[in-house]
């Protein structure tokens, strides 16, 4: 119910399935009207929350009906580049939620499952992990800690996180990728980091675009 529900409370809830934040969706009624109980209501969560059950809440309220249900919409809008490195390949791992400040992973569970997942989405066929800073301190946020990916997913936006900006990490122990691969492609042109001009580097290479004739929905996929 969304007595004492705030913009804060949706943000907590994202992150709590592993987004980096969230707000609070205006119009509920476009998503359509739950029928089941109204399990809680009054709810008002810490920023430190791992578990809804922490937060403040009333359990079953009895002034609520389904018109007060909550939504939200969670965000999971994350850039990766790769700095401190011999190649454009390699280096420390640097991320950002989209809102333009970058900052590191820690590297505390960080292994190679992880380190594909981070390479696949820049562009490489693979990778392997590196930890304790092995290229260099960063600066700014550290972002990330315990990245949880199995290896399988598209983009680090699938993986399961700890929450967005809080660890216990100093940037010695910044995480860092070996990727392997032939071709590296990035998106540019747009402050949207999923949309973009294709630009495509060969190893050692310089950057380029890719010609249109014959490019389809098949090859976007990819």
């Amino acid at each position: 119910c969304n007595t004492g529900w705030s913009e804060a409370n949706a943000g907590v809830v994202c992150r709590l399935m592993g987004y980096t934040g969230g707000r609070n969706v205006a119009d509920v009624s476009t998503l359509g009207e739950e029928t089941g109980r109204i399990w809680f209501g009054d709810v008002t969560c810490g920023n430190d929350v791992t578990n809804i059950l922490s937060c403040g809440l009333t359990w079953e309220p009895s002034n609520c009906d389904h018109n007060m249900d909550v939504a939200v919409t969670c965000q999971a809008d994350l850039s990766l580049r790769l700095t401190g490195g011999q190649s454009a390949s390699q280096g420390r791992v640097e991320i950002s939620s989209g809102n333009g400040e970058w900052g590191t992973i820690c590297d505390d569970g960080f292994d190679d499952r992880d380190a594909q997942v981070v390479c696949r989405q820049l562009g490489y066929r693979g990778g392997v992990a590196t930890v304790r800073g092995d290229f260099g301190e960063g600066t700014g946020h550290i972002w990330l800690e315990e990245l949880n990916c199995t290896g399988n997913e598209a983009s680090v936006a699938e993986c399961r996180v700890s929450r967005w900006g809080e660890h216990d990490c100093t940037y010695r122990d910044d995480a860092g990728v070996i990727c392997t691969g032939d071709v590296s492609v990035r998106l540019n042109g747009s402050e949207d980091a999923s949309r973009g001009r294709v630009e495509v580097r060969p190893r050692n290479g310089e950057w380029g675009t890719i010609c249109d004739d014959g490019v389809d929905d098949r090859d976007a996929q990819v």
